[in-house]
């Protein structure tokens, strides 16, 4: 089946979108970044905790995605470096979601270089 991951600053509308493509679709699983922060609790926002959070998601989303379940996953994915990683683990297809919060020295994002699709944000992530 398939993975698409939402990926976009935050409060870029990631979620909300993610959650609007979902909505009706048999055989689909959402993963929210932030719902799975509570499943897997003790990681913070360091750059190592971010990848390490969107690892398991990416592995999960595998599983899933195996089980012949449609994935749509909402995550941050920050850094280029690590979405070729998640590609390399999930094979998903990554949605740009412009907007959102500025880039912060705590919590930079990368825009992605080449994007499957790129979206104007929300904003109410």
């Amino acid at each position: 089946m398939s993975v698409y991951w939402f990926t976009g600053n935050t409060k870029s509308g990631k979620t909300t979108l993610a959650r609007r493509l979902s909505q009706g679709q048999h055989n689909t699983v959402l993963l929210d970044g932030d719902a799975l922060r509570e499943v897997w609790p003790g990681l913070g926002l360091s750059k190592e905790d971010r990848q390490e959070q969107c690892l398991r998601v990416a592995r999960l989303a595998q599983v899933l995605s195996e089980q012949g379940l449609n994935v749509i996953v909402a995550v941050i994915a920050p850094y280029e470096d690590l979405r070729r990683r998640i590609i390399n683990i999930c094979g998903c297809a990554f949605i740009y979601v412009k907007g959102g919060l500025d880039n912060s020295e705590e919590t930079p994002y990368e825009e992605p270089i080449l994007p499957c699709l790129t979206v104007q944000g929300l904003s109410n992530d």
